[in-house]
């Protein structure tokens, strides 16, 4: 009997040490998994630890911006490990694990410090962009527009990017990236390049585009579909002409297309500007005549590229552009767009309300 109760209690004392034994292990893979990075994909997040911020202050922030899996695998880590945490702007990344988020924000390396940021803006220009960007980097403007029109960098871009096709190659393209660098704020740190803003840039406008990408390949015009190419084009001039609201900016684009599918002129300042390089409203019978692969008044169809960056708003706009009968458009001081089925209707727009 008294065997028997013995046995039962040996029984007994191997179950809880089994079960604390599993619990621990358990317990311990749970952990190794909680401290893990959250993704294995690159994708950059900026995160401000202000003054002051305690580990549970940090933690919060981190969880916030999905940079960690477990907020209580974080304190564990945080109580096991000492960390001196620097309040700064960094520059992280869901891939990295906690420990290396951890040592990045004690700020000893300056990779992970945002020391200056950009600001790029919907329907700016190339030549705008690498003004900002020297502006604020300190990068020669020179060096900027020539990496930017070097071959051999733009072909290694062109098989890296669904969206960059050898049209961006044509002759006569003042800008080969024109149009295709998104307008944002990018944080920078002292270690960043041209090469790896245009990065920044041109994975950004992966990101807006990339939800669009079997609208924009099926785009037609006139029972035609456009290449990318032609499709950034045509975003940017409705960019340019810059209607306040998104029902003018879709019948803006359907304007535009209405003219094209007529083999009608385009006939549109800004893409003359543009080809002339320079900003103006009122333009002159002698910028029409100059003779550029912008100029839509000399060639029918798009011009040979871009004129401008381009929004993600736009990209929707011209998408779910808008069908009418109209093929001319004009407009006023006040923001307003006065659209004309003829010419004759179109002129007397323009002569009532001519501002310029």
């Amino acid at each position: 009997m008294e065997k028997k109760k013995l046995n039962i209690k040996v029984k007994i004392a191997v179950g809880i040490i089994i079960f604390i034994v599993v619990l621990f292990i358990g317990s311990f893979v749970y952990y190794k998994q909680g401290i893990k990075a959250t993704s294995s994909k690159n994708k950059e997040v900026i995160v401000t630890i202000p003054k002051g911020s305690s580990g549970n202050d940090i933690i919060k922030i981190l969880d916030k911006n999905k940079l960690i899996k477990s907020s209580t695998c974080a304190k564990i880590y945080l109580k096991m490990n000492q960390h001196d945490f620097k309040s700064n702007v960094y520059i992280l990344n869901k891939k990295m694990d906690l420990k290396t988020i951890f040592k990045a924000i004690e700020g000893k390396d300056k990779k992970y410090i945002s020391n200056t940021k950009i600001t790029v803006l919907d329907g700016q220009t190339i030549s705008e962009y690498a003004s900002i960007i020297s502006k604020q980097t300190g990068i020669e403007y020179n060096e900027i527009i020539q990496k930017w029109t070097d071959q051999t960098y733009l072909q290694k871009l062109i098989k890296k990017y669904w969206f960059l096709t050898d049209d961006i190659l044509s002759d006569g393209i003042y800008y080969p990236l024109e149009g295709y660098l998104a307008p944002e704020t990018y944080f920078l740190t002292q270690e960043d390049t041209i090469e790896s803003i245009t990065k920044m840039m041109l994975d950004q406008t992966q990101k807006h585009l990339e939800k669009y990408k079997t609208q924009i390949l099926d785009f037609k015009v006139n029972s035609q579909p456009l290449t990318v190419h032609q499709f950034m084009t045509l975003s940017s001039i409705v960019q340019r002409e810059s209607p306040v609201n998104d029902e003018d900016r879709q019948l803006v684009c359907g304007v535009l297309i209405n003219r094209l599918n007529k083999q009608m002129p385009l006939q549109c300042d800004v893409t003359v500007n543009y080809g002339n390089q320079e900003v103006k409203i009122d333009v002159k019978h002698t910028d029409l005549n100059k003779d550029t692969k912008y100029n839509t008044y000399k060639y029918n169809g798009l011009p040979v590229g871009p004129i401008s960056s381009i929004s993600t708003g736009i990209i929707k706009n011209v998408l779910n552009y808008k069908e009418s009968e109209y093929y001319y458009f004009f407009a006023t001081q006040d923001g307003k767009v006065l659209y004309a089925k003829t010419y004759q209707e179109h002129q007397a727009n323009v002569n009532s309300n001519k501002w310029y």
